[in-house]
């Protein structure tokens, strides 16, 4: 896929997956420009330089900051993959996106599960927002770092999860008990739902607990993206800096 943005870019070439080409306007400078041109060179990525206009053939009108990649992006584990990572890890942190369909909300949420140190993200086939340029411009290049699996069907997953011994917990606006109160040490699964549905009914069946956070002020519930980075955070806190 075309990709764009100073910083996505960047993140790309230095990832593992594979980068076909990277694109500049001419007359581009700054800091991070450098940086492209230096892992381009150290990794033979071929380079060129085009007129800023031209970069809109590729990516459409968009604000690419004069920078353009191809990237071969084969982000999915294998199922073999994925039961060797629930295998081999000692305490699986999993995030579960059930429908999240807005790719600036998808792409912050990657951002902050990456720097959370989030094993794996599980999504649906259907119904999720795609793995495309809008979600690696928003995720700020985080995209190419995580880990996902796709399924058919998340209930299959949840009841494999449980099969494991890791615990699912379902993220909720108003129902539950509030996230500082649940035991997030324990190996996990966190459900996040779609913006407008939340978590549905028939996985809420596969899920052991339910959490909320929170709120004292008028508005009942906060987006998926900021929800998301509050209770992974919680999780860093109780697993990293509870003594």
């Amino acid at each position: 896929m075309f990709i764009y943005g100073r910083q996505p870019v960047l993140e790309a070439i230095r990832s593992p997956h594979p980068v076909k080409q990277v694109m500049l306007a001419r007359g581009s400078t700054g800091k991070i420009i450098g940086q492209i041109e230096k892992v381009c060179a150290a990794k033979q990525i071929p380079l060129k330089f085009i007129e800023k206009n031209q970069l809109q053939k590729f990516v459409g009108p968009v604000v690419h900051q004069g920078v353009v990649a191809e990237v071969e992006f084969k982000p999915f584990l294998s199922e073999t993959q994925f039961e060797a990572l629930l295998q081999n890890t000692e305490r699986p942190f999993l995030l579960v996106l059930d429908h999240v369909q807005d790719p600036h909300n998808v792409g912050a949420i990657l951002r902050t599960a990456e720097i959370a140190g989030v094993d794996c993200v599980i999504l649906p086939q259907k119904g999720s927002a795609p793995l495309n340029a809008t979600v690696a411009k928003t995720s700020a290049g985080a995209l190419f770092y995580n880990q996902f699996y796709m399924v058919e069907n998340l209930e299959v997953v949840l009841q494999q999860l449980a099969d494991l011994q890791i615990v699912r917990f379902a993220a909720l606006p108003s129902a539950g008990q509030i996230i500082y109160q649940a035991d997030f040490v324990q190996p996990l699964a966190l459900v996040i739902g779609s913006e407008d549905k939340g978590v549905r009914r028939n996985l809420l069946k596969f899920c052991d607990q339910k959490v909320k956070i929170p709120q004292f002020g008028h508005v009942n519930s906060l987006n998926a993206s900021v929800s998301t980075a509050i209770i992974l955070f919680e999780i860093v806190r109780q697993r990293h800096f509870l003594r």
